[in-house]
């Protein structure tokens, strides 16, 4: 879904932090995608959720992975 989202001609950083957002991002649909009986208003708020903290948790990761 985002693998030419800086061209060909991506820096290392820029694919980094593609990598750490991608996983963010299916961390994210996991999350809200996680059947617990109640949808609508429950997934709405979790849209809204994932799409403020999406960037925490993309900076999460990628700090995790900097450390390895």
């Amino acid at each position: 879904m985002l693998e030419n989202y800086y061209g060909e001609r991506a820096t290392d950083e820029q694919r980094k932090r593609l990598l750490a957002v991608a996983a963010a991002l299916e961390i994210a649909k996991s999350s809200v995608g996680a059947g617990n009986g109640i949808s609508g208003a429950r997934t709405e708020y979790d849209l809204q959720s994932v799409a403020t903290e999406i960037a925490t948790l993309a900076d999460a990761i990628q700090a995790a992975l900097e450390k390895a």
